[in-house]
């Protein structure tokens, strides 16, 4: 009876083992083909001269991209790569948000030129990527506007090239 317990506790440690020893499937890296293109169009248009000239198709092309590949995610690896994928969509989103916000009362005296006026809309984005602030007073009311450098921008593409190097890596060293 003792060796049964004996062969038992072995069997299950050898089954536990061996669970633990299986890889779990790596990324199918066909799925990710017209992602990888689609970023790979970004990456360059990030690094252009003007990257606030990105096209708006880029966007869409990731979103539909990302939204086609999620419910073909087979592991956990390629789930996590779904993830970095929309991280980097959202952080495309709000480059793309500050870009349209450069023009926003830079065509008026009152305001100082080589800033972006921070509206409501782009708070969330001061916060989050820790873009320093400047105050100014509208001489004629008295008001209190906020602003932000124009070339606050690069922070932001900055972080989406981050997030691409990170993909790229995570796609290579599976």
């Amino acid at each position: 009876m003792r060796q049964a317990g004996v062969v038992i506790l072995i069997f299950s440690a050898l089954l536990l083992l061996i669970s633990a020893c299986v890889s779990e499937p790596g990324i199918d890296k066909n799925k990710f083909t017209a992602l990888k293109l689609t970023v790979q169009n970004l990456k360059t248009a990030i690094t252009a001269s003007d990257p606030c000239d990105l096209p708006v198709m880029l966007q869409q092309r990731l979103d539909s991209e990302i939204t086609a590949v999620k419910d073909k995610a087979n592991s956990k690896k390629e789930h996590d790569l779904i993830v970095a994928y929309s991280h980097l969509l959202t952080t495309y989103r709000d480059g793309v948000l500050l870009c349209k916000s450069r023009s926003h009362l830079s065509d008026f005296d009152f305001f100082p030129k080589g800033r972006i006026y921070v509206s409501q809309e782009l708070d969330p984005l001061i916060e989050k990527y820790d873009l320093s602030v400047e105050k100014h007073v509208y001489k004629h009311t008295g008001q209190y506007m906020r602003s932000i450098d124009a070339n606050s921008i690069h922070v932001i593409w900055e972080s989406a090239r981050l997030q691409i190097k990170n993909i790229e890596n995570m796609m290579n060293y599976d």
